[in-house]
């Protein structure tokens, strides 16, 4: 079993000496990222129902990370369908949590596809990482966490990838009305959400990728008004770096983007701003590297 999880709140007071900035801190989860509150409320709302199906995810890496850390501690059997791409720090921490991978070309709607094609053949429960309620409404407890111990919050940032946390946090909020601004952030590279009209790229937020994104997700982002920018590569490199050098935070870049993104707009935030670094599944030598391209 997983303990309760509940993840600290820090002010990031070296970084934004004029902003009352907080983080809070989903890469200090088990697995290394908020994804494992998806995996603990869904396999305790399977195991309440008696059932035992193996887990089908479809993941670039921190989604299967999650979902791993959970099924061990609650006894089920996992598969990840991963891109071939995957950063070797989240291989070898799946490959040490004894999960078989299934390894193909492709990103993040590949990975859905072929995902759904093998829960079909093994029987198994197919993890939508984005639209499965079962799995998003895990992550209303970051949103409770946050307006519990900020009432007064005003904006809050974070990353988005395929929408799973922005619909879980929106959940909530429909559920707890609090005056807090949702601001999503996106790569400037590789962009869903956020209106867009130059081509994708690679990127190093590399967690944050979907080729077509969910028309649910764009629904719920008109509804509750959620704002969602796109960041340049270069300022989440920096935000990378100031993170480290000032605070001693080590997170990924799809984690920083939502830093990078207070760093370059603090101005039409309304303050107190909390930020979601997401996650830390990196290797020392590739968060060096990234940093050192700045």
């Amino acid at each position: 079993m997983l303990p309760p999880i509940r993840t600290p709140l820090v002010r990031l007071a070296n970084v934004f000496r004029d902003v009352e900035l907080h983080a809070k801190c989903e890469f200090l989860a088990p697995s290394g990222c908020f994804k494992i509150r998806g995996a603990a409320h869904l396999l305790d709302h399977l195991r309440s129902e008696h059932r035992s199906p193996a887990l089908i995810v479809p993941s670039m890496g921190n989604t299967a990370l999650g979902a791993a850390t959970g099924a061990k501690a609650f006894g089920f059997a996992m598969v990840g369908v991963v891109p071939k791409t995957i950063s070797q720090a989240k291989d070898e921490r799946l490959q040490a949590l004894g999960v078989e991978l299934i390894k193909i070309d492709g990103r993040g709607s590949d990975l859905l596809r072929r995902a759904t094609e093998v829960a079909k053949d093994r029987n198994g429960y197919f993890v939508h990482p984005h639209l499965d309620p079962l799995w998003t409404n895990g992550y209303q407890g970051i949103a409770e966490e946050i307006i519990q111990a900020i009432p007064e919050c005003r904006s809050l940032v974070f990353p988005v990838g395929g929408g799973g946390l922005l619909m879980g946090l929106t959940e909530y909020l429909m559920r707890h009305p609090a005056r807090v601004g949702l601001y999503g952030c996106e790569p400037y590279n590789y962009p869903k959400y956020a209106r867009f009209e130059h081509a994708r790229s690679s990127t190093i937020a590399d967690g944050l990728l979907l080729e077509t994104p969910h028309s649910k997700v764009q629904e719920r982002i008109a509804e509750d008004n959620v704002a969602v920018a796109l960041v340049p590569e270069a300022d989440i490199r920096a935000a990378m770096r100031d993170l480290y050098e000032r605070h001693g935070l080590v997170v990924e870049p799809s984690s920083a983007i939502a830093t990078a993104h207070v760093s370059q707009h603090a101005a039409g935030l309304e303050e107190p701003v909390c930020v979601i670094l997401t996650g830390a599944n990196i290797t020392p030598e590739d968060h060096a590297r990234h940093m050192g391209a700045v």
